[in-house]
């Protein structure tokens, strides 16, 4: 709960406090501010009747005097002296007939107060009524200062008791309020069934009510949770004793204590002590205790019952299992909760299993590890299968490496007759040929050019054997650097026929420098081949990038390829033109292709370009 929903529950006990807290210390301010008004009042009073009596003892016989003698002048200066006294509103003089000799103020300005002073004079020994001096205050002007400071005061009253207010209710709320719902909440928290939460409290706003509510809650949600609990363990139980993974309950505590033991005597990498001390390594799995075992573990070690395989672990281990177990030391020591990794039991008869070892500590018992779960998966069969793929992998390697030596050692001779075929039918039509008829010039020619593509296809099929050797170097590579290698190699043909290479950044990819820089001179020389006679070459090069993969693609404006030809063209010695359209043998694509699997990829022609032709690779990416 913050502390402005706090100001916002009205039935919160801080709020209920400070309201009550407030009323009463405003009722009290305000009587105390009466109390002040009535007293400061009082006090004012009783300055006002001291000023009168300073009037009376300072000007009435100067007034009574100037009354006599009729001096007017004089007489208007003493009734404006007496104006000037503090609170005095209006001042006049009367003859004896009562007819006004001087005023000063303005009169008839609220209720006054008025003090009547007679003006008697003795003559030949009696005293003669000669005037009336008459001073008025104004209550208005006596009320004013004392209300402007009792308001003041109250203001101040006000102010302080919101000070007080504030802080209390800051203080209230940080002790009180706020701890109360903090531990309502967190008595929610605990229970287990989020459906308690909706139940009607008597005042939700209310926090040692809530609180109250809460608690009553968690016992009702403890009840429900044990219950559960109960059926939750029980239902654990049947999944345990079910699995068909072989699945062992163990007791590592001892084991716990002796590492924990060896931390203050040894200063040595933990791999390295247990390597130079099997003997502590064979002294902690004797340690160990088996709890439980389920019903897959019986028949995984071929056990008569669980009987059997309880108490000590040693019973199932081989030679094999210690290096295992070496490596649970490890994790204990490490402070590691979990761990998977191959290992070898035997069964009480003495046979041998391959199994993958899960090793884990259940929350709550990281401390001691005195429950600890191991699951044995049984990957005999697997390892079986992995091995005899590995042997057939083997074999497969060593015949692909044969078949490429004998395709270049077959290559290589067959170059000589080939050669021999063209040489000597040469040689044949510079001795005999003016001698021949039409048609025999003819079949000559045939003969001889046959026999150069016949060259050619074996020094294409010698190409093809030589590139890309199985023990190629892969390591991560520039492709922009390959392709600035390639447009050098074809700078003659580019200029000659006036092409276009257009190619933005390009990534890195794990390849090798030679053979990516092939690649490239085989697509754009084959873009060059193919290009279109009315428009010079334009090709352009691209790549997009992925988390696995790098695309490169080659696009060109040439003649295309048909999609229904797009698989057939990275065949070997795969045409889909005649040798009198255009040169070569059909071996360019395919040693294409061959690169880039050799170097983890693959290559493919883009159907969905319906101008010109896309050819696009991908590689694995460099890290």
């Amino acid at each position: 709960m913050t502390f402005a929903s706090a100001l916002a529950r009205r039935g919160s006990v801080a709020h209920r406090l400070i309201i009550r807290l407030g009323v009463t210390g405003l009722a009290v301010a305000l009587l105390i501010a009466a109390g002040l008004v009535t007293a400061d009042y009082q006090i004012t009073l009783q300055r006002t009747d001291e000023r009168f009596h300073q009037i009376e003892a300072g000007y009435l016989a100067s007034v009574t005097e100037n009354v006599w003698l009729q001096d007017g002048e004089r007489l208007g200066q003493l009734v404006a002296g007496i104006r000037q006294t503090p609170y005095v509103q209006l001042v006049r003089v009367t003859d004896e007939t009562g007819a006004v000799l001087v005023a000063d103020g303005p009169g008839g300005d609220g209720e006054m107060i008025t003090r009547r002073y007679p003006l008697a004079r003795v003559y030949y020994g009696k005293e003669l009524r000669i005037g009336l001096l008459e001073v008025s205050v104004s209550q208005r002007l006596l009320l004013r200062p004392v209300l402007h400071r009792a308001g003041l005061l109250l203001l101040a009253n006000i102010i302080l008791m919101a000070g007080i207010l504030a802080a209390l209710y800051w203080q209230v709320y940080r002790l009180i309020a706020q701890p109360l719902a903090q531990m309502a909440a967190h008595v929610r928290h605990m229970n287990l069934d989020r459906a308690d939460w909706e139940m009607q409290l008597v005042s939700p706003h209310d926090e040692l009510k809530d609180l109250a509510a809460a608690y009553a809650e968690m016992r009702q949600a403890i009840d429900q949770g044990y219950h559960a609990l109960r059926s939750r363990e029980e239902h654990l139980r049947i999944v345990f004793d079910n699995s068909p993974v072989s699945l062992w309950e163990e007791d590592f505590s001892r084991v716990k204590r002796e590492v924990d033991a060896l931390r203050g005597s040894m200063d040595l990498e933990i791999e390295v002590y247990l390597e130079a001390h099997p003997d502590f390594v064979v002294r902690c799995a004797a340690l160990v205790e088996v709890v439980n075992v389920n019903a897959a573990t019986l028949a995984l070690h071929n056990a008569p019952s669980r009987a059997a395989l309880l108490g000590n672990l040693q019973k199932t281990f081989t030679t094999a299992s210690f290096h295992t177990f070496r490596r649970q030391i490890v994790a204990i020591w490490k402070g590691e909760t979990e761990l998977s990794v191959e290992g070898e039991v035997k069964t009480l008869s003495g046979d041998r299993r391959q199994v993958m070892l899960h090793w884990r500590v259940p929350p709550g018992h990281e401390g001691c590890l005195d429950r600890v779960l191991v699951a044995l998966e049984n990957i005999t069969e697997r390892k079986a299968a992995e091995q005899a793929l590995a042997a057939s992998l083997e074999k497969l390697v060593r015949t692909n490496q044969e078949l490429e030596r004998l395709t270049e050692i077959t290559a290589h001779d067959l170059q000589e007759p080939a050669r021999g075929i063209v040489s000597f039918s040469q040689l044949l039509e510079r001795r005999i040929g003016p001698t021949l008829d039409a048609d025999t010039s003819d079949l000559l020619g045939y003969l001889t050019n046959a026999g150069r593509r016949m060259q050619d296809q074996v020094r294409g099929l010698l190409a093809y054997a030589q590139v890309a050797p199985l023990d190629s170097p892969v390591e991560p590579q520039s492709l922009d650097a390959a392709l600035h290698g390639a447009c050098e190699a074809l700078a003659d043909p580019i200029g000659q026929c006036g092409a276009v290479v257009e190619a933005e950044p390009l990534p890195r990819v794990m390849g090798n420098e030679a053979l990516l820089i092939d690649l490239f001179i085989r697509l754009i020389d084959n873009a060059l081949k193919f290009a279109r006679a009315e428009a010079p070459p334009r090709i352009t090069i691209t790549a997009s990038v992925s988390d696995t993969m790098v695309t490169v693609a080659v696009a060109d404006h040439g003649i295309g390829i048909l999609p229904s030809y797009a698989d057939d063209v990275f065949q070997v010695f795969r045409r889909l033109h005649g040798p009198d359209h255009f040169p070569g043998v059909g071996i360019g694509l395919a040693i294409c292709r061959k690169i880039v699997e050799r170097l983890g990829g693959n290559i493919w022609i883009d159907t969905t370009v319906t101008e010109g032709c896309t050819v696009r690779f991908s590689l694995p990416p460099a890290p």
